[in-house]
Parts: structure tokens; sequence; C-alpha cells
């Protein structure tokens, strides 16, 4: 039975069930863009253009529109959860005090783009150990979520320029 944090699941609960949620996406993206590289490299062994740079538009939208900005928002959304920052910060990513009644929402910290001066201005406040900066895509999270698909949208330049040019 989960525990009741005021008619949601805890705080603990949440982190490790966004957390899961993460790890699912980039489980699909993966499948996702391993299917488009499959279907591309074939397509480029037979050199038919329309079909492989209909292929190729596809997985760059499944990889940049589709699975980045969800992986992100679900990292933010971890550490939202994992931090505390809801009952820490206000809605505006300054410290709560006492008397404060606004509180950091996770939908708006966890926002792609327009989040990202909240997220900015709430990682300056929390204090890191040897002097690091608290950011969303931390080591490991830019090696999964932004280096792989970065270097298979360089594969798929790659074969974007053969076929443009060797056939």
């Amino acid at each position: 039975m989960l525990e009741q944090n005021q008619g949601h699941i805890s705080p603990d609960s949440q982190w490790s069930t966004y957390e899961a949620n993460v790890q699912s996406y980039r489980g699909l993206s993966m499948s996702a863009q391993s299917l488009y590289l499959a279907v591309g490299a074939i397509l480029l062994g037979a050199g038919d253009k329309l079909p492989f740079f209909t292929v190729l538009v596809l997985a760059m939208v499944t990889t940049w529109y589709v699975f980045f900005p969800v992986i992100f928002a679900r990292c933010a959304i971890v550490d939202f959860h994992k931090f505390d920052l809801g009952s820490r910060f206000t809605g505006a990513g300054d410290l709560r005090g006492a008397s404060d009644d606004s509180r950091l929402s996770e939908r708006a910290y966890a926002n792609l783009w327009r989040g990202r001066p909240l997220r900015a201005r709430v990682a300056s406040q929390i204090p890191m150990p040897a002097g690091q900066r608290f950011r969303t895509m931390r080591q490991t999270r830019l090696k999964l979520d932004l280096f792989i698909p970065v270097s298979i949208t360089v594969v798929w330049a790659v074969f974007a320029l053969y076929i443009v040019f060797a056939h």
C-alpha cells in the first residue's frame, strides 16, 4: 500500500516512480532509434532517397521532439522530488521562509525551455560538495541522454551525406 502524503503518493515513492519512468523512456528511445537506424541502413543500401529521408525525418522528430524533452523533464522531476524542491523553494525559485505560501511547482521546474531560468535560480541556491554545480544534466545523464542521441544524429548525417553524394 502506498504511503499517503496530502492526497498523493509520498515524495520517496514519487521519486522512485519517476526514476523508473526515466529508465523506461531511455529503453524505449534506444529501441526506436535502433529500429529507425536499421530501416535507414536497409534503405541506404537500396539507394531509394524518398523513403530514406522519410525515415530520417521520423527518426529525428522521435529523438529530439518526442524523447529528449520527455526524458529531460522526467530527470528534472526526479530531482524535484529527490531534493524536495517543492517545499524548499517558492514559485519564483527563492528559498522559502516560514511565512511563504508560494511553492515551487513541478510543472514549472521541469519545463525544458521555460523552466530553464527557474532551474538555474534554484540550482544556485543548492549547496554541492567540492564546488560542483547542481544541474539537471549531470555527467551520467549527459552521457546517456545527450551523447547517445547526438551520436545517432551524426550517424544519420553520415548516412544522408552518403545517399546524397554517392547515388
